[in-house]
């Protein structure tokens, strides 16, 4: 019977080059080339961006609040009543803050893309997905609590 006349499937494993004499004890050999094939793998490009979005996000929250702090002996008088000059910065604020909501949501929706394509890393789709939900999360929190103490102003 000659080797070459025979299919692969009726070689048996010893005879084509498996360089593990028994089939049913796994070499330590198959799990280093499986670990040098997730190392290989590319990082997701849509993670990668759901990761930049949180970053740019954490900037600019980080920005207004700053900013906030910076202005508000400005805006105010001595009878603590808001100055007619102020609107603007707070319009200003409010649609920046919509404006990073946005982002945010537009993130998460990027970060769960990048968690679904295979064969690719996933850390910076989960990193982007969980910090952009988290903020907008946070988001809701703080407009449900002004809604709420809305009525006692």
């Amino acid at each position: 019977m000659d080797l070459n006349s025979l299919s692969k499937s009726d070689v048996p494993a010893a005879e084509v080059g498996n360089p593990n004499p028994h089939p049913y004890y796994p070499s330590a050999d198959l799990s280093s080339t499986h670990q040098k094939v997730e190392h290989d793998l590319q990082h997701s490009g849509p993670g990668i961006a759901s990761f930049i979005i949180c970053l740019v996000s954490i900037i600019g929250y980080a920005a207004i609040f700053i900013s906030i702090i910076m202005k508000s002996s400005s805006l105010v008088n001595e009878n603590s009543e808001l100055l007619s000059q102020s609107s603007q910065f707070i319009m200003l604020l409010g649609l920046t803050v919509i404006i990073l909501a946005a982002l945010n949501v537009i993130g998460v929706v990027i970060g769960i893309i990048g968690l679904s394509i295979r064969k690719r890393r996933k850390v910076f789709g989960i990193i982007g997905t969980i910090v952009n939900g988290v903020i907008i999360l946070l988001f809701m929190l703080l407009i449900t609590t002004f809604l709420v103490n809305a009525g006692t102003l």
